[in-house]
């Protein structure tokens, strides 16, 4: 329908002073809508801003990452239970990106190191976790090197929990805004992650990996009332009890915000000609196309990305 549609049917339903009431409180509506998403940007950009200038010499030292990988492909490695099911071994040579408590996986070896890890969940540099977990996983990790966001710095600059040499960090604000549709930049701010995997997707974007494929993302918290389970979990999800931190309806809410920012990812993704592709068995996550991890690790090479 034309406006011109609009405005003759508001004629003849409402006389002319109900059209310009209807029109007046388009407008508004119209003119708080700009200015709430004006004012959501002048934030983020502020927060920016100051990120960048508190961190920007750490953040530069990102460059060396930027098209490591060009053109190849990636594993991005969650945590969750279905981990149990799929066969690890045959990555060993492959690029793969692990989190938060996979070093507590039987795969760690001397033969089979994960090439990046990634943390990001405020506990490990709160204080909320004993720094004793982070040093667990470095004595397990030699020569990965470690991606952190920005906010980590002054725990980590005090307790030297992770190494220097071999760790990085990313500075994060935003998400959802709509103009995120280039590849981050991680010598700059790059929207921010509601999981780590999410922090791991755009360090392989930056990387320039062409074909990012992601397992062990069960996503199926709704399913558990918030009960997080895992692969080294020693309790199946139905002797846990009901998770005392989230009511159902703030649960949804927050796996909407997940789901947003996977949009997002996979909005970049298609620009840019990269492929995510979830070869997770199982789960909820349905965001990005699915394959079977037996078939992708079975590829020939001379089909893999260069």
């Amino acid at each position: 329908m034309t406006i011109g549609q609009r405005i003759s049917n508001s004629w003849e339903r409402d006389g002319l002073a109900g059209m310009l009431q209807r029109s007046a409180l388009y407008f508004l509506r119209r003119a708080g809508w700009r200015a709430d998403a004006w004012s959501r940007n002048l934030d983020r950009h502020l927060a920016a801003q100051a990120i960048v200038r508190r961190y920007g010499l750490s953040l530069k030292r990102n460059e060396r990452f930027r098209d490591c990988h060009k053109g190849q492909r990636c594993f991005v490695i969650g945590n969750g239970p279905s981990l149990k099911e799929q066969d690890l071994s045959p990555l060993a040579n492959e690029i793969t990106f692990v989190a938060n408590y996979f070093h507590l996986h039987p795969i760690i070896s001397a033969a089979w190191q994960p090439a990046y890890y990634c943390l990001s969940d405020p506990a490990y540099f709160d204080g909320r976790e004993p720094v004793e977990s982070i040093r667990d996983i470095v004595a397990k990790i030699p020569s990965a090197s470690f991606f952190v966001p920005h906010h980590a710095s002054d725990f980590l600059n005090t307790s030297k929990a992770l190494p220097d040499d071999r760790t990085y960090y990313v500075g994060m604000c935003g998400g959802l805004e709509n103009e995120f549709s280039e590849i981050p930049d991680l010598t700059t701010v790059i929207p921010a992650a509601q999981t780590v995997v999410q922090l791991a997707i755009m360090v392989a974007m930056f990387m320039g990996c062409t074909r990012i494929y992601l397992m062990g993302l069960d996503h199926d918290w709704l399913t558990q009332c918030g009960v997080t389970n895992n692969f080294y979990s020693k309790d199946s999800v139905r002797n846990q009890p009901a998770a005392s931190d989230w009511n159902y309806k703030s649960l949804m809410e927050a796996v909407t915000t997940i789901w947003r920012l996977y949009e997002m990812h996979q909005r970049i993704a298609t620009k840019h000609g990269i492929k995510i592709i979830n070869v997770t068995h199982g789960g909820f996550l349905d965001v990005f196309e699915r394959a079977r991890y037996e078939d992708v690790i079975a590829e020939p090479e001379s089909e893999r990305p260069a």
